[in-house]
């Protein structure tokens, strides 16, 4: 178990802000099940700060629901630390790796990191996105309904072992496709989630032993690419974020080991796939539920803009956030919204919460692109993908995905409903659609043939 996990105060209710009585395994089936819709009932009950008491969390998970709270929670370093917080992601992505790296550590990785991700080098790879997105469109055109986000996923998954690993072998790119989706599977990275003694390696048919078999796959898999790329004669040419991780240097011109390289792979791997595959998901079955928007966006887009293509994919964000939260820990005992919080608590930025909230948003389960046209209501209102110095490092490279993947998609294909709207669910720490997001995707061409003999008629 992680020190973070050993460290957390137990549960005492003079000690933390206040939270339901129902027993933490009520409480944990309650916020899978209903993620935005469990936690509104607690804001209203408790107000905009509460204690979640839900596994794998002994004592309880400090909530902070609206803007006000969400900046302390993000920007108040002194109080509020990152690092710790991401324990719960440790097993799967390293400790290593940027997400689980503490203050001031944090600062010096990112800056190692942050140049791949910037400038012309992301857009060169739009054309590799916009060819992975082509290959694979005819998986959603005709029949009667697909669920979006298992096409999401595969979509993910090659750009990243394309733009990421930079992988160009068929068979190498089919060995780590089926190590990565047995790894991320839903199912596997649930046991984080399991009290401790089920996350444990108890034998190869136990949850914690079929997870440590999967991540030693996917480890060994990296380790090697990381060998051959590091003897590559031509790495100084290539521009895939291995090669120029590997070239990397701070201040004092040391670069990243090979340890901390793998868990910095592992973490953008997981941390690039689930998000950007459920925006997308997210994003296409609302506009197939929310027509006059669709068409309008369509419009949009076959003018040559792209402004409500970014609200849209903003409005889908707000509304549907693919990450729950982002975790801090109480670097001391101290207080938020006026409730107390002990040292070494875990506390998490509800931002979905705060997406929507009335004040900030009105009818804010509406789903409207247009009011992203103008600025935000205020700082933290809005912030899908974190805030702060611990802002998710490759939103830039997940915007290009998710916005070439519409763009693209749009252009062909016309989203329709194939089933009611889906609820959320929660898996990990990301807001999933129950059933996938299904929706039907006809031609443009076909529709347009369908309408015309529908007016001739």
């Amino acid at each position: 178990m992680s020190d973070a996990f050993t460290r957390e105060p137990p549960w005492d209710p003079r000690r933390f802000p206040p939270a339901s009585r129902a027993p933490r395994p009520v409480q944990t089936a309650r916020m899978l099940r209903d993620p935005q819709g469990y936690a509104r009932s607690l804001r209203r009950r408790f107000g905009p700060v509460f204690s979640l008491r839900t596994y794998p969390y002994r004592g309880a998970l400090v909530c902070a629901a609206d803007a006000a709270a969400n900046r302390a929670v993000l920007t108040d370093h002194e109080r509020f630390t990152g690092g710790d917080a991401a324990a719960l992601l440790a097993p799967a992505i390293g400790t290593r790796s940027l997400i689980c790296t503490p203050p001031p550590l944090h600062l010096t990785h990112r800056k190692l990191l942050l140049p791949p991700f910037h400038g012309e080098r992301i857009t060169r790879w739009a054309q590799r996105v916009r060819e992975l997105v082509h290959s694979g469109l005819p998986e959603l055109l005709g029949g009667d309904g697909v669920p979006v986000r298992p096409w999401a996923q595969r979509l993910t998954l090659d750009v990243i072992l394309r733009v990421v690993l930079g992988l160009t072998d068929p068979a190498r790119v089919a060995t780590f496709r089926r190590a990565l989706n047995a790894y991320v599977d839903t199912g596997n990275l649930a046991v984080l989630f399991l009290p401790g003694p089920l996350r444990r390696d108890l034998g190869p048919l136990s949850p914690g032993g079929r997870f440590h078999r999967l991540r030693a796959a996917v480890w060994d898999l990296t380790r090697e690419e990381i060998a051959a790329r590091r003897a590559a004669p031509d790495r100084a040419h290539r521009d895939d974020v291995l090669s120029m991780l590997l070239d990397a240097r701070d201040e004092h011109g040391a670069g990243l080991d090979d340890a901390q390289l793998l868990d910095e792979l592992t973490g953008l791997v997981l941390a690039g796939y689930e998000t950007t595959a459920t925006t997308i998901a997210w994003t296409l079955h609302l506009l197939a539920h929310h027509p006059a928007a669709r068409d309008d966006l369509i419009a949009d887009l076959d003018a040559g803009s792209d402004r409500l293509l970014k609200a849209t994919v903003k409005e889908s964000g707000r509304l549907r956030p693919a990450v729950y939260n982002a975790m801090r820990t109480a670097a001391h005992d101290t207080e938020l919204g006026g409730h107390p919080v002990p040292r070494h608590a875990f506390v998490a930025a509800l931002f979905p919460l705060t997406h929507l909230d009335p004040e900030l948003w009105p009818e804010p389960d509406a789903f409207r692109p247009g009011r992203h046209l103008g600025p935000d209501p205020g700082p933290y209102a809005l912030a899908p993908f974190g805030g702060c110095v611990r802002r998710c490092i490759g939103v830039s490279l997940a915007q290009l995905e998710i916005e070439t993947a519409l763009r693209e998609i749009l252009a062909a294909a016309v989203p329709e409903p194939a089933g009611p709207l889906e609820p959320a669910r929660l898996v990990a720490v990301t807001i999933v659609p129950a059933r996938g997001g299904r929706i039907r995707l006809r031609g443009r061409q076909e529709r347009r043939a369908t309408a015309a003999h529908v007016r001739h008629l």
